[in-house]
């Protein structure tokens, strides 16, 4: 008997963090036109500036804040405009 009140957990958006030649895997928790929130599972240094990549479209970031969790590394990252991404 399937339990009522069991929700299925949302699978979460995923996108990639550009360091140099690495693409590092993360999944996209709240996303907006100016700010993403993401979480990394792999560990590693990830920089102050980086790029962030979803759906084929690339945009130069700043880590705004940054929390160690249970579940991995938490980033709140502060989108450029693309044309300044282009311009980079």
């Amino acid at each position: 008997m399937a339990n009522k009140h069991f929700v299925p957990a949302v699978p979460h958006l995923k996108a990639t963090i550009k360091l140099g030649s690495f693409d590092v895997p993360c999944a996209i928790l709240a996303y907006d036109e100016v700010s993403a929130h993401v979480r990394v599972i792999a560990a590693g240094g990830i920089p102050e500036h980086l790029t962030f990549v979803r759906d084929g479209e690339t945009r130069r970031a700043r880590v705004a804040i940054r929390k160690q969790g249970p579940l991995g590394l938490d980033l709140w990252l502060d989108l450029q405009a693309a044309r300044d991404a282009r311009a980079a």
